[in-house]
C-alpha cells in the first residue's frame, strides 16, 4: 500500500533528529543555537501522533541534546536537573504537546466534516430523486 502520512512524518522526525544530533556533536558550542533544531523533529513527531507522544518526543530531544553536549565527559542524572536542561525540557515538551494537540484536533474536525459531507450528499440525492419524480408526474403521457 505504501507509507502513510503519519509514518512519513515519523521517519522525517527521526532523520531530522539524527541530523541535528550529528550537527551538535560536530559543531556544538554555546551560542550557535544548534540545539533549537530539535524543535523540528519534536513538532513532526507530535503532528504524526498526539499531545502525550509529542511530550515524549520532547523528552527524547532533551536526551539527545544532553548526550551530544556531554559526549566527552559522560552523561549523568545530575545533568538533567540543571536550570538549562529543565528549561529545554519544558520548551521541547510544550512544543510537542501544543503541536500534538492541534494535530489531533485537526484530525477530529476533518473526520466530523466528512460525516457532515456524507449527510449533505444524502440530502442532495434525496432532493434530486424527489425532483425527478415530480417532473415525471407533471409530464403529459403520450398514449
Amino acid at each position: 500500500m505504501g507509507i502513510s502520512i503519519p509514518q512519513r512524518l515519523l521517519i522525517a522526525s527521526a532523520l531530522t533528529a539524527g541530523a541535528v544530533f550529528a550537527l551538535l556533536v560536530a559543531f556544538g558550542r554555546p551560542g550557535l543555537g544548534i540545539g533549537e533544531g530539535f524543535f523540528v523533529p519534536v513538532i513532526l513527531a507530535a503532528a504524526a501522533t498526539s499531545a502525550p507522544e509529542g511530550a515524549l518526543a520532547g523528552a527524547g530531544a532533551l536526551l539527545l541534546y544532553e548526550l551530544a553536549i556531554h559526549r566527552h565527559s559522560g552523561l549523568a542524572f545530575a545533568d538533567f536537573d540543571s536550570a538549562p536542561a529543565i528549561t529545554r525540557f519544558v520548551s521541547y515538551a510544550a512544543a510537542g504537546v501544543v503541536a500534538g494537540y492541534l494535530a489531533q484536533r485537526f484530525r477530529r474536525m476533518l473526520a466530523q466534516s466528512l460525516f457532515v459531507l456524507e449527510d449533505l450528499v444524502e440530502l442532495a440525492h434525496g432532493r434530486l430523486e424527489e425532483g425527478e419524480r415530480l417532473s415525471a408526474a407533471s409530464e403529459p403521457s403520450l398514449e
